[in-house]
């Protein structure tokens, strides 16, 4: 693959490359970017042409200490992500392929403060578990592809400042070399409007972005400055469409 392309091709690409792919949705708190979970669809979509049946998300809640069991059906929510209707839709477009669901998420310790819950201590716990139930996801049916979608960073091969993300944890536990897209990259996190060099990456590449519906994914070591810097994972997709709401 070569330069600029749809969000489709890399897939397909990613597939191609490695049988765990993880992609990610942008979000803080409640608040979440559409356009990452409207993406997820078509990576949804584009991973079936590939083959994949399977789905872990981050979102299903916790398998406890049991073994991973496949979901069937959409689970009931009455608040959190899983009620939001673009979450929705990406959930039932898996299902209505004849995918199943994986749950991944650690068991949350509801003996633990708030404060304790936000502690970098806390964090690497709750990375760690979820790489472990990963693998465990992989191992209940070792030779079929699994599409892994997750919030934000969780995802990356690197961390930094002593944060270890699922990614590190799950790809020096299986082995696997996880192919990651990002598609965070450009989202605005802050409310204030884009950072400098996301407006001028985003009005150099109008026309690419135009030609691919406004969203084009690129292999990171195929991607201009500073995206080619972005550690950690393998391919990022650029919007024009960067809004938390």
């Amino acid at each position: 693959m070569d330069g600029w392309c749809s969000v489709e091709e890399l897939t397909q690409f990613g597939f191609a490359s490695s049988p765990v792919v993880m992609a990610n949705e942008a979000h803080n708190g409640l608040a979440r970017c559409v356009r990452t979970r409207e993406v997820g669809v078509r990576i949804i979509q584009a991973a079936h042409q590939a083959g994949v049946r399977r789905l872990a998300m981050e979102a299903l809640p916790s398998p406890g200490n049991e073994a991973p069991e496949p979901i069937r059906e959409a689970p009931s929510a009455a608040g959190g992500y899983l009620a939001q209707p673009d979450m929705r839709r990406l959930i039932a477009t898996a299902l209505e392929l004849g995918w199943s669901l994986w749950a991944y998420e650690a068991s949350v310790d509801l003996g633990k403060s708030e404060a304790e819950r936000l502690s970098l201590e806390y964090t690497n716990w709750r990375e760690l578990e979820q790489a472990k139930n990963l693998c465990q996801v992989v191992a209940a049916a070792p030779g079929d592809p699994l599409l892994v979608w997750c919030g934000n960073s969780h995802a990356s091969r690197e961390g930094g400042s002593g944060w270890i993300p699922m990614g590190r944890h799950f790809a020096a536990t299986s082995g696997i070399q996880h192919f990651v897209i990002d598609q965070d990259v450009t989202v605005d996190f802050t409310g204030q409007g884009p950072d400098p060099w996301v407006r001028d990456l985003l009005a150099e590449l109008g026309g690419t972005l135009a030609a691919h519906g406004g969203c084009a994914g690129i292999l990171r070591e195929q991607a201009p400055p500073p995206l080619d810097g972005r550690t950690g994972v393998d391919a990022v997709v650029v919007s024009t469409d960067n809004e938390l709401t």
